[in-house]
Order: C-alpha cells, then structure tokens, then sequence
C-alpha cells in the first residue's frame, strides 16, 4: 500500500487521540470506541482534532483537491505540492517544483521575509507562522498577490513545514480600488473651498486647506489629533458636542448653525456649519462643513450701521435747516446792529458828545457785536462743514482750498480732539486749489483726526499732541497727522487698509475707515502713507496731485459785476430771515416780500414797477421755490432768469437734480451779504426775453 505525503499528520494525529483516550482512561471515564472522546470532551480544539482525524483517514486523497494552495517543504525545497498550488502558479505536474527552491515562488522584494518565516519554524521552533501577504512570480513570470501561513509538521518522518497559500489579487484589487476612492475623496475634501474637518467624538481626525487657513494654521498636522473642544468658543462647546454625539448615534444629519470657533492665537471665527455622519477608514465619524461668515456679518452690522448713519443724516440735514434759517438773520442783524453802533458813535463825535465812559461803552458794545458774530460765523462753518460731509456720496467736483477743508474737518472733531491732547496746525500758505468733491476729503480727514485722537489712551491734553500740518512737494499737496498714542504694530502694518480688519476693541469700531479714505483718495489719484512706532504715535501722510483729471461741475459766470438799482422781489416762509433779506438789499433796491411762493404770484399778477430780480427759498410748504420759478417761466417767459435761490438744508434729490439742470445761483443760508448783493446785481442786469 502506498505511502500517503500526509502519513506522518496522521500518525500525530492517531497518538494525540491515543494520548487523550488513555487520559480519560486515567480518569475513570468511560469510553465508547473512537468516537468516545469526541462525545465526552468538551474543548473544541479536542473535537476538531477527532474530525479531522476521521476525514483525513476516509478522504486520504482530499489535500490533493481542495480549492486551497498546498506546499510542503523541507530544507528550503518543495517536497511536495497539491492540485491548486500547482494551478496558482501555472505548472503543469509536481514534478515542475519537486526539488525547486521555493524562492522561485517569491518576489525579490519580499523573500527576505520569506526567509525569516521559516526560520522562525525551523531553527527557533515556532509551530505557527501567522498569514502574511506578499507578492508572488508565477511560472510565466506574472506577479500577482497571495496570503499565506504556516505550521510545523513532520514529512516522512522528518521536521517540513507546511504552507497553506490563497489568491488575494481580487481582494487586493478591491482594497487599492477603496484606498484610491478614499484618496480622491480626500483630495476633493482637500480642495473645497469650505472648510472641512471630519472629527470623531473628542478629537479631529481629518482637516481641509480651508479650514486650516480659516482658523489660522499653518497645517493640517496642527489639528490633527487635536481635541475637538479646542477649536469651539466656549459658548457652543455644549451644543457642538451635543450635535456630533446625535450624527454619531443616530446617524442623523445635522442643520446649518451659526457658531463660533477659535483660531489659533485664540482669535474669534464666526462660521455657518453642518455637519453629517460618515465611515472613516472604517469607524464612525462625523464630517463637518464650516463657511466663514465672520466678513458676511460684520457687513449686515455694517449696513445697519450704515442705515443708523442715513438716519443720523437726515436728522443732520434737518437740524442744518432749522440751525440755519435763525443764524441767517441772527447774523444779518448783528451787521446790522454792528453799522448802528458805528453810526452812533459818528454821531456822537460830530456833536461833540462823547466823553470817557460813552467811548469806553461804545468800543466793548463792539468788541461784544464782534465776539457775537464770530461765534455766529463758527456756528456757520461747523453747519457748512457737517452739510458738506452729508452730502459727501455727491459727486459734485469744485476747486478746492485744501486747507478750508482741513479746518473744516478740525471743526467737526474738535470736541473730541479736545479732551485727548492739544492740537498743533501747520498749514501752508498759497497751496492751490485743486478739483474734487470737499465731503469726500473732509470724510478723510475727520476719519484720520478721530483714528488719533482714539489712539491715545486716557483724557491727558497736556500730555499728548495731536499735529496736523499741510504743504506742496514735489507738484503734490499733503496734509499730515501725527499724533502721540500707542502705535501700531510692525506685524499688523500691512493690513490697516484691509476692509474689515480693525485693532479698535469689539463693538467700537467696523474696519471699514481707512478702507474707505483709501478709496477716496483713489478715486482723486491719491495714496496714504503710514509709519508708526509702538509706543511712540502714528502718523499718516495723504497724498493728493494738483491735477486729477477730474472735471469741474460748470458753474456759469452768468453775468457781469455792474450794479443796477431797481425793484426786488423777496420770498421766503421764515419772517425773520425775509427781514434780513428785505433790510439787506433794501439800500440798494426796492424791496417787495413775500411769505409763500403763492403770495409771490398775486404780487407779479397785480403788475406795477417790473422786477428785476427775485431772491427765493428753494424750501417751502406749498408752492416751493421750484414750483416757483416753473410757474413764473410759463406765465412770464425769461422772468425766471432772474430768480436767486437759497437753501438752508441738504437737498433732496429732485432739487439737487433741479439746480444741476438750471443755471440760476444758489446759495445756502447763512450766505454773506456780499454774495447775496453780487448774484441780485448779476441777475437785475438780466433784460426778459420777449
């Protein structure tokens, strides 16, 4: 009979069964033939045993059939090989392999480890090699993946090894098809543009550009590995930990949230996010999609900020109308009162009436009428100045005095400059004027006064200085603020222009100054400069060119300066200021009122002496100054040529588009004397046209 390969398994097995039964026989158990152990034995291991055994001795043949690969070798050769070792590896008959090297079955890149297996059984004993993958050579020299291990045995009675080997190409091809998907899936969460981070319940696993840029890091190995907790304020740590352990466990999809995180110099991230469950390399996990709203919503702030300013505006441009019509005839009679006075003490002079005391109380009645009337002129500018910063989005381009507008920005500002450090003006002389819309350069400027003043930290103005100084370089003009607050940092230098970006505490400032003085001075071909010394102040250098190639607005020089007494009509709704005007012309002309633009009209229609000239209110209830001169243009034809408006407010839109379209004067209240006198003169000299 012949030898069976596996005779000497068989043999092992026989006396382990054999070692088995004569210990239950020690143990007094009763036993029932071959199968005895089997029934009585508990261990698995001893039941698994007895049924290989039975299958071994009835299926002698079964290892040379099973679908599995067989090897044993011995002394580093193949001893013998079964049916589907031969198949894997593309031999015909055993007696390809009997007596080969087994290395021929190997790889270059993995033999080694080949090696070391079987060293492992053979000089140190181990009975059990575990499974190893590696890559093996077929016949032809095609290459293609197994998994193999190994045990001990004994083969024609001396120590072999067995190797049982599997085909794993298809599992292998499976598993690189899922390892390049997670890498694509990787590579398309890398580039998102919004932030993508995939955490487990305590810490980030995974973390897109994105979000890295987004918190401020440098990598995605800062945060991987990082507790979770530590990139969320602490006001949504409690509902972000809640939403993740919700996706984890039930598998749910969390909403948009509005939160909050930290970057990593602990700064405030505000961010829209979602969040849905997924399996990463093969545990739960939770991918979140995070977008910065931090700029959307300091730009909501902003436009309700910007809708407070509208409204501060309107409420400006009616408090400029009602300071204005009382200071018009405030000021008008303080001329007036101060003429009186002169005349008066002429008077007393000629009839020789004047002692000590009368001089005395006559000089302080007009050193009074002039402190009176300069206050009513600083009134006057700091009204003219807040209209022009109101009206500052017109893009109404005149010639320039840049220092007018320098003084005027200092005198909006003033009472905050005041309480911060003394002022220090520096302003140059004969510096030329130049074409640009004033409120936008006023805006600058003020922007610039209050950035100093806020600088300085603590109400010291002996301490501290704020300078502002102006000349003409280099066929340019500048204007100069320096002041002596805390600086600003080298690092943060570049970025003060950025829209947004402000080192004012929260809730004090937008971010959007500089930004926007940076655009306006663009727009007139202009540039701010900034140096800057922790510690030591700040200062800023705007830069504006004499020529911008910016139009002028056409103002017409409508007609010559020759003066011609004669008849002038006088509208306007304030009593006090058609006082002022009628008293005001009346030494050159003759002067007819009128309280409404209604009354105007009886007066025309009931004939008389013509008019020469009619001074208006562009603002007033019923029939206004417009309305006016459309009525008086149709019923007498070239009659309103001759018509000069004032205002004393910010103008609607219709009437700033009204004045755009006429060329009559306009002039805002409180206007000088001289001017109202020239435009009555310029418009007398004006002959109807039939």
């Amino acid at each position: 009979m012949n030898r069976s390969p596996f005779s000497p398994l068989f043999e092992s097995l026989d006396k382990a069964i054999d070692s088995q039964k004569e210990f239950y026989k020690e143990q007094d158990v009763h036993q029932a033939g071959d199968t005895a152990p089997q029934a009585l034995s508990g261990d698995p291991k001893d039941n698994l045993i007895l049924s290989l055994h039975k299958t071994l001795k009835q299926y002698a043949g079964f290892i040379e059939i099973v679908p599995i690969g067989v090897m044993v070798q011995r002394a580093n050769q193949m001893v013998y090989t079964n049916r589907e070792y031969r198949r894997l590896f593309g031999y015909d008959n055993a007696e390809e392999l009997i007596g080969q090297s087994i290395m021929i079955a190997i790889s270059p890149e993995d033999q080694q480890e080949i090696k070391n297996r079987i060293n492992k059984i053979v000089l140190q004993g181990s009975a059990y090699n575990p499974p190893l993958e590696a890559v093996s050579i077929k016949k032809t020299g095609e290459r293609f993946y197994t998994e193999a291990e190994s045990v001990s045995i004994m083969y024609e009675g001396e120590p072999a090894v067995l190797v049982i080997i599997r085909d794993i190409s298809s599992r292998k091809k499976a598993q690189e098809a899922l390892r390049e998907s997670e890498e694509n899936f990787k590579n398309i969460l890398r580039k998102m543009p919004d932030g993508i981070s995939i955490v487990n319940e305590t810490h980030v696993l995974f973390s897109n550009a994105s979000f890295v840029r987004m918190l401020g890091f440098d990598a995605p190995e800062e945060l991987e590995g990082m507790e979770k907790a530590r990139l969320v304020h602490p006001d949504y740590q409690a509902i972000c930990a809640e939403r993740v352990k919700t996706s984890l466990t039930q598998g749910e999809t969390n909403p948009l949230l509005k939160l909050k995180l930290l970057g990593k110099a602990g700064q405030t991230v505000e961010v829209e996010s979602s969040c849905i469950p997924i399996l990463y390399y093969g545990q739960q996990a939770v991918m979140t999609v995070s977008r910065d709203i931090t700029n959307q919503n300091q730009m909501e702030r902003q436009a309700i900020l910007n809708d407070k300013l509208a409204t501060l505006g309107t409420l400006a441009a009616g408090v400029a109308h009602e300071v204005n019509n009382p200071l018009t005839y405030v000021l008008g009679n303080l001329t007036f009162l101060k003429e009186q006075v002169e005349e008066m003490k002429c008077q007393v002079q000629q009839k020789g009436c004047m002692d000590e005391t009368c001089n005395r109380i006559l000089s302080e009645m007009t050193e009074e009428l002039n402190d009176i009337t300069q206050g009513g002129e600083r009134i006057r500018d700091i009204v003219k100045g807040l209209k022009s910063f109101v009206r500052g989005s017109e893009e109404t381009i005149e010639k320039v005095d840049l220092n007018q507008v320098v003084e005027s920005a200092i005198n909006m500002t003033f009472h905050v400059l005041k309480q911060k450090a003394r002022l220090e003006k520096d302003l140059g002389v004969d510096l030329p004027s130049f074409s640009a819309n004033s409120g936008k350069l006023q805006q600058v400027f003020i922007n610039l006064l209050v950035n100093a003043a806020q600088a300085i930290d603590g109400n010291h103005p002996g301490e501290n200085k704020i300078r502002i100084r102006t000349g003409r370089q280099n066929g340019s003009l500048f204007v100069e603020v320096m002041d002596t607050g805390r600086g600003i940092p080298e690092k943060i230098l570049p970025r003060i222009f950025d829209p947004f970006f402000t080192t004012k505490p929260v809730g004090t400032g937008t971010g959007l100054g500089l930004s926007v003085c940076n655009e306006i001075l663009q727009h007139y071909q202009g540039r701010m400069e900034v140096s800057s010394q922790v510690g030591m102040g700040s200062t800023f250098t705007v830069h504006l060119p004499e020529e911008n190639g910016k139009s002028l607005s056409v103002v017409v020089d409508r007609h010559p300066d020759d003066k011609k007494l004669g008849r002038v009509l006088v509208v306007d709704d304030e009593p006090g200021n058609l006082e002022v005007l009628s008293r005001t012309l009346k030494k050159q002309y003759e002067v007819v009122s009128a309280l409404s633009g209604q009354e105007a009209m009886v007066i025309l229609q009931k004939g008389g002496d013509p008019v020469d000239a009619i001074v208006s209110d562009i603002n007033m209830p019923d029939m206004d100054g417009m309305a006016l001169y459309k009525t008086i243009s149709l019923v007498y034809p070239g009659m309103e040529k001759k018509m000069v408006f004032i205002t004393g407010g910010i103008f609607a839109a219709d009437v700033s588009e009204f004045l755009k379209k006429v060329p009559n004067v306009c002039l805002e209240k409180p206007f000088n004397r001289g001017d109202l006198q020239k435009a009555v003169s310029q418009c007398a000299a004006v002959s109807p046209q039939p």
